[in-house]
């Protein structure tokens, strides 16, 4: 059996599809810090990424953005950073943004449903007062 080999002009000239992504919520952050959670996602399921941060946009726009993880090295003294992993295409990076969106509202929704639980929980029950 003969197989064809794709030239690199052939394989750019493809339509791309964007994975499947799903996302989760590692940690929440409390405080007024910018950096409000982190994440991780999986790629259709055979990648994983860690380390994705939502931070909040701090200004007149609300909402947030999320950053890729990063590492950090020195260039003529000064500090730079460069992504880890980063979207390629437009929709391969709505996508990421989307899952992380979707499981960051779930997370903040499931906490706020406990904490209301732990208010009722701790709250007195009324009308149990003892008469005389």
């Amino acid at each position: 059996m003969v197989q064809k080999k794709q030239t690199a002009k052939q394989t750019n000239d493809q339509t791309h599809s964007t994975p499947e992504i799903e996302a989760r919520i590692d940690r929440i952050l409390p405080g007024e810090g910018k950096t409000k959670a982190f994440a991780s996602a999986t790629i259709g399921g055979s990648f994983a990424i860690h380390g994705i941060r939502i931070i909040d946009k701090l200004d007149a726009e609300k909402g947030f953005f999320i950053s890729m993880p990063q590492e950090s090295y020195t260039k003529n003294r000064e500090k730079k950073y460069t992504d880890t992993f980063h979207p390629i295409t437009t929709e391969a990076r709505t996508a990421l943004f989307d899952a992380v969106d979707t499981a960051y509202a779930r997370k903040l929704e499931e906490l706020e449903k406990q904490g209301q639980r732990e208010e009722a929980e701790e709250a007195p029950e009324s009308g149990m007062g003892m008469s005389m």
